[in-house]
């Protein structure tokens, strides 16, 4: 990468962090780069390309780095997963939190190629941590794979806020230590419980793989699961069978109608306030009607 382009992508990073991506032009990169601002344009042919760009790459710089420390012999397993973690806070505190707080800044756009990338960073990351936790804890974790990596992240990010937001004097040596010993309790719980997870590989599909779905492909996707929960729970409910044959009626209307070309808002919106009108199927109904919000928006 040349020199200049390096210049451009830091001083980009540093006004979208203290500026928020749509209060950052193009001409307030090119004055801090003391470049023309056509000069730009011979790199990047947007401020979407290079913010893309700069997503990437130090996506790509976090993950060779991580790699060269697992890829250390000199190192033991045990000191090479506190190295990944102490790596990735580190990072995170260096570069994370401006993609976080400038991507909050923009505004919603029918035509988005950020979102896609933001998605597949953390596909890959999630998936590589996961590898991680598996590698560290042995093929016993695979269940609980992405119930253990989910776990892990929120550990990181409400620690890496504290530190960033707050300016907690923490440690990242002294965490990351910490944070792979909390692994420790947690994973042997989960082992020893032998609970099911509560994320399933069918249910974190979309993670599995480089493309991120669309909401109606997720929706397609997941509310197979969320049906046979709903039946399941109706059957245990503690209410007269009379009211149980009514909510499986509800129920069945509502596959009917969302199996429409062109599903009726306002009869899936009554059919899941009969549903959610129980109190253990108010969870199933909250996560439909969000769907319908989204795909059918008024």
């Amino acid at each position: 990468m040349s020199i200049f382009k390096k210049k451009i992508m830091a001083s980009a990073e540093r006004l979208f962090t203290e500026k928020g991506y749509e209060a950052t032009s193009i001409q307030d990169i090119a004055d801090d780069c003391s470049i023309a601002k056509g000069s730009m344009y011979k790199f990047f042919p947007s401020k979407e390309d290079l913010y893309i760009e700069i997503l990437e790459d130090r996506h790509q710089t976090m993950i060779e780095e991580t790699d060269r420390i697992h890829d250390n012999a000199s190192l033991s397993p045990r000191e090479q997963f506190v190295e990944e973690i102490a790596y990735q806070l580190g990072y995170f505190m260096s570069h994370g939190f401006f993609v976080t707080n400038s991507r909050r800044e923009l505004p919603p756009q029918t035509n988005d190629r950020i979102s896609p990338h933001i998605f597949r960073m953390r596909a890959r990351l999630l998936n590589y941590n996961r590898l991680l936790l598996i590698r560290q804890y042995g093929e016993a974790l695979e269940p609980y794979g992405w119930d253990a990596v989910i776990i892990l992240n929120a550990i990181a990010k409400e620690y890496l806020y504290l530190i960033t937001a707050k300016s907690k004097p923490l440690s990242v040596r002294e965490l990351a230590v910490y944070i792979a010993e909390r692994m420790d309790d947690l994973v042997a719980g989960m082992l020893a419980r032998g609970s099911c997870p509560m994320l399933t590989r069918d249910q974190m599909t979309e993670y599995a793989v480089d493309e991120p779905e669309t909401v109606r492909q997720s929706m397609e996707r997941c509310k197979g699961m969320v049906f046979e929960r709903v039946a399941s729970t109706i059957r245990e409910l503690s209410v007269p069978n009379v009211r149980k044959r009514e909510l499986e009626q509800v129920l069945e209307l509502l596959k009917e109608e969302a199996q429409q070309e062109e599903p009726r808002r306002f009869l899936l919106h009554a059919l899941l306030n009969d549903l959610g009108a129980e109190h253990e199927l108010m969870p199933y109904a909250s996560q439909m009607r969000m769907w319908v919000e989204k795909l059918l928006p008024v």
